[in-house]
């Protein structure tokens, strides 16, 4: 009967065992499961960054995007990307020249990951 209660001791140890190796693994899961959702958003924020300034920087250059492929709901669509953009713009005019305000916006199906104003000014030729 001695050996019988010791064969119980150790069942209930190795249960015991086995749950916290469970509850660990589980945790860990959603760790790792957490980091690989982070980096991925980092990596579509990094991309996003990138095509943002390549748009302001055309913008900028010679105000114009017909270099940029436009879909049919007026977004930019990006080649090997599932991202697309947006570019606002609005003008504020003197004496002296043309402000030109752009916001550049991108997205990520229907949500704005990106914003990133930008402007240039012309001068009025005299």
């Amino acid at each position: 009967m001695k050996n019988h209660s010791h064969s119980n001791a150790l069942l209930v140890e190795l249960l015991i065992v086995v749950l916290f190796f469970m509850l660990a693994s589980t945790v860990l899961l959603q760790l790792f499961t957490a980091a690989r959702t982070q980096s991925l958003r980092a990596e579509e924020l990094s991309e996003a960054t990138h095509l943002a300034q390549n748009l302001a920087e055309s913008c900028q250059g010679d105000g114009s995007l017909d270099s940029f492929p436009v879909s049919s709901d007026g977004r930019i669509s990006f080649p090997g990307s599932s991202l697309t953009a947006s570019v606002e713009s609005t003008l504020q005019q003197s004496e002296s020249g043309t402000l030109t305000y752009y916001t550049v916006n991108i997205y990520s199906g229907d949500d704005l990951i990106y914003t990133l104003p930008s402007a240039r000014y012309e001068e009025v030729a005299s």
